[in-house]
């Protein structure tokens, strides 16, 4: 296998893991309530962490791909890419993250359903509002 199909697979493989685990919550409630609870939590952006991952996944393998001759050639330059892969997705993790607030409504129908906000929420814990398009807002 060359160097540079052995780099292209390895990339491949940390596109596969990186897009595998993204998530995206939404919320399709709407009515009035009142909020339960509000925390604070950082969202990560998985075109950053997949970006970080493949590009540390390269650099890794062709680091890697310079130490020893023949089967340790391959085992330094597989051991680089996992390693460069998994360092670059966590450093674009950091870089990519924005901070989101899930406000938890206890809606009239008694039924608890969350909300995630990108902007501060002008609301807290005990107030009445009103849910529509994902905004909450106070009654």
């Amino acid at each position: 296998m060359t160097r540079f199909a052995r780099v292209v697979s390895l990339a491949a493989a940390a596109l596969l893991l990186a897009t595998g685990c993204a998530t995206s919550p939404g919320s399709a409630a709407s009515g009035t309530g009142t909020v339960v609870s509000i925390h604070e939590s950082q969202q990560t952006n998985a075109g950053a962490q997949a970006v970080g991952t493949i590009g540390g996944a390269v650099v890794g393998a062709l680091l890697g791909s310079q130490i020893g001759a023949g089967t340790g050639q391959i085992i330094a330059s597989t051991v680089g890419g996992v390693g460069g892969s998994m360092a670059g997705g966590a450093i674009a993790n950091r870089a990519g993250a924005e901070t989101v607030w899930d406000i938890t409504v206890r809606f009239d129908d008694g039924i608890d359903r969350t909300v995630r906000v990108s902007e501060k929420p002008t609301v807290r814990a005990g107030d009445r509002v009103s849910v529509a398009n994902g905004t909450v807002t106070p009654q």
